[in-house]
């Protein structure tokens, strides 16, 4: 009777190796992982959306200069507003706050918005300058997907399908 659970636990444990085997060569021979697989394009993926808008040569070349230009002055201006936030949350806070001051610090971030949507109402009408009638088409559909996304990139509840109500006689 012995020879037969010596068969058996023989036979599982090759079956265990094997499997460990199998796993390890898998592992190798695989295709590398997204972010395995060389450089990718720092920043926003400005020559993917010139792509999908079907551009090419010079347009394509300035397309992606009023893009790049746009995100940088975005990031600046985003930094700009987190400091005055900061600033104003370190004011509020303080043991004493001076309303003249906070006062002042709302209007200089009230500045900041305003220069934040001048930024981009400049891209978007530099872009849809270069753009044939279907790409201002397509740019403007995208623009419109974004807004829906909202800032969390996740759409808005107001923005979802509703579905109708049940009614019950």
């Amino acid at each position: 009777m012995k020879p037969i659970w010596l068969w058996i636990a023989l036979l599982l444990s090759v079956g265990v190796n094997l499997g460990v085997l199998a796993t390890i060569g898998t592992h190798r021979f695989r295709e590398p992982a997204r972010w395995d697989r060389g450089p990718r394009e720092e920043g926003p993926p400005i020559g993917r959306a010139a792509d999908r808008l079907g551009l090419e040569g010079e347009n394509r070349d300035a397309f992606i200069q009023i893009q790049t230009d746009f995100f940088q002055r975005m990031k600046e201006s985003r930094e700009e507003l987190e400091t005055l936030r900061r600033q104003l949350r370190r004011e509020m806070t303080a043991e004493n706050p001076d309303r003249e001051v906070v006062d002042g610090m709302i209007e200089e971030m009230g500045q900041a918005y305003s220069r934040l949507d001048r930024v981009f109402v400049d891209n978007v009408l530099k872009s849809r300058e270069i753009l044939d009638p279907e790409q201002e088409r397509r740019y403007l559909e995208f623009l419109e997907r974004l807004q829906q996304r909202g800032r969390s990139g996740h759409r808005r509840p107001e923005d979802l399908p509703r579905k109708p109500r049940d009614r019950r006689p």
